[in-house]
């Protein structure tokens, strides 16, 4: 089990007058027992990740385990009420492209879809609390595209210039982040344009692996970085593990439906329809 750390940062770039820019990525570091963290302080509970791997066929005991375990998950999420905001909105609508030049083989088919409904889970405020939705706020997909997220590959993560379309591409990073979001808002707090880079230095699925180890979900990742864009900031992962908003993510798990303060947060931004 690899927790990973969504670590956020704000960077002060004045890429014109009135716009500015913010990156925010999921960190990871080594540890001893080969895990990665992006914090030591925010490490998920062990039985978060036993709770996400797939039961066997059979009936057995451990498989019942499981599914106790994340149906146990799911509860905690709904009663969950934490968010917090970072300061911009999307305003009317969001629309994005995808580059899928550069995505590793196991998911370069099937990446897009995972991509597209991690975006609609955040804007329709897709849940397990039967909390309703979707909000006032839209996205559009607006097809493949040859340009690249404007994030940089140095170990330093830093947003580049804004041109005015919101890209998600592929990129080998420098960073140990897993995705990286920069986010161009004006200083009335709309939202420009929104660049989410995935780091092709880890391994990743769209379906979990019956055996896996060491692999990320794209669209518990992506779920994550569109909230993001949409406006929202990290919560304790200490504290508030199970909410789409927490700066950490363990391998082989997926957290791909907002828990009630992921959805406090967009309706508290959108409201609801």
């Amino acid at each position: 089990m690899l927790p990973v750390v969504l670590a956020g940062c704000a960077v002060a770039v004045t890429l014109v007058a009135s716009v500015a820019s913010t990156v925010d990525e999921l960190r990871l570091q080594s540890s001893p027992a080969e895990e990665l963290l992006v914090d030591m302080d925010a490490v998920y509970p062990g039985d978060r990740t036993a709770s996400q791997v797939e039961p066997d066929t059979r009936t057995s005991a451990k498989a019942k385990r499981s599914r106790a375990l994340t149906s146990s998950a799911a509860r905690a999420q709904c009663r969950d009420s934490a968010y917090a905001l970072a300061g911009w909105r999307v305003k009317g609508g969001l629309n994005w492209y995808y580059n899928p030049s550069g995505a590793p083989s196991a998911v370069s088919r099937s990446a897009l879809a995972a991509v597209r409904s991690a975006a609609q889970s955040m804007a329709t405020g897709q849940n397990e609390c039967r909390l309703p939705g979707p909000f006032k706020v839209a996205q559009k997909y607006g097809g493949t595209t040859k340009r690249t997220a404007a994030v940089s590959s140095a170990s330093t993560a830093a947003c580049g210039r804004e041109d005015g379309y919101s890209v998600v591409s592929w990129k080998r990073l420098g960073s140990t982040a897993l995705a990286v979001t920069c986010t161009w808002w004006t200083r009335s707090g709309g939202v420009v344009s929104s660049d989410i880079v995935i780091n092709t230095r880890y391994r990743w699925f769209t379906t979990q692996p019956s055996r896996c180890a060491s692999t990320y979900d794209v669209r518990s990742v992506m779920t994550h970085e569109w909230g993001h864009t949409f406006g929202l900031n990290h919560v304790s992962p200490a504290r508030h593990g199970t909410q789409v908003m927490a700066s950490t993510i363990p391998a082989c798990s997926s957290t791909r439906t907002l828990g009630a303060g992921d959805h406090n947060a967009m309706r508290k931004l959108y409201g609801v329809r």
